[in-house]
């Protein structure tokens, strides 16, 4: 230490702090640095576990308000399984797969943070199916003709087989079912074997609807909204394959003999 000033050795005093302080900083940013990587790590792994586990996968799948669409069916046009990731599968593009399908009206889905995904659709009113080689299609409301796959076809014919009507007549009863939608839900119309058109001398558009339990009712299309009270009117009917008159007017079902009508369509036919 010989030839140094005292100021020359406090500089080195000083200097030699600043770099023990400078060291021990370091040490302290490693040290950091090390427990922040330690925790990122152990969260990406935590992520990949978590998707390449089973826990990342839908848990429950349910659906309601579906009667043409089966529940596999309407997963799959959501893009929905018990494969798929839950956090990848926002609700909004399940609903936006539903939307786009001809036959749905609305549909909302709720989802919660155990896995569990709920679908609740309302299907557009089917008024029936028709025929045309071979080609099965589906009347809606609306008055769309929607043609069903060869797989949906046992689906289709769970509803009423319209028979004989032409395009202006589809359309006049579409137009008719689509103003009481809101009355005649589906447990009605799938009691309904079949629709056919009927005239008599005082309305030329008239239908026949002829139910799976064999009785016939007759009324006009805008007679449509009476079919709601069937169930009721069957609690208190006596007698099998009876007929019944629609009156739209008053909104009731009336007992008729079933040869007035038939005489009616013979002289029609006669015409």
């Amino acid at each position: 230490m010989e030839g140094l000033s005292k100021e020359e050795l406090l500089y080195d005093e000083r200097a030699e702090r600043l770099r023990q302080i400078r060291a021990q900083r370091q040490r302290k940013m490693r040290k950091r640095r090390h427990i922040r990587n330690f925790f990122l790590l152990a969260l990406l792994a935590g992520i990949v576990l978590y998707f390449v586990s089973d826990l990342s996968k839908v848990h429950s799948l349910s659906v309601s308000g579906n009667f043409f669409y089966s529940d596999e069916e309407i997963y799959a046009r959501a893009g929905v399984s018990y494969e798929t990731r839950y956090l990848l599968k926002p609700a909004f593009l399940m609903e936006s797969g539903l939307q786009n399908d001809e036959l749905i009206d609305s549909v909302e889905i709720q989802k919660d943070l155990s896995g569990v995904i709920r679908i609740e659709v309302k299907e557009k009113l089917i008024v029936g199916y028709l025929i045309k080689e071979d080609r099965y299609y589906l009347l809606t409301s609306e008055g769309n003709q929607v043609e069903v796959d060869e797989d949906q076809q046992a689906s289709a014919r769970r509803f009423p087989l319209l028979s004989g009507f032409d395009e202006d007549q589809l359309s006049a009863l579409a137009a008719a079912f689509d103003a009481v939608k809101d009355q005649v839900d589906i447990d009605v119309l799938s009691r309904i074997s079949e629709i056919l058109p009927y005239q008599t001398s005082f309305n030329e558009n008239m239908m026949r609807v002829v139910m799976r339990d064999g009785n016939t009712l007759y009324g006009s299309y805008e007679a449509a909204g009476v079919l709601q009270i069937y169930e009721s009117v069957l609690a208190k009917l006596q007698g099998n394959n009876v007929c019944l008159y629609m009156d739209e007017e008053n909104g009731a079902m009336s007992k008729i003999s079933c040869s007035e009508f038939q005489d009616e369509d013979a002289s029609s036919k006669e015409k």
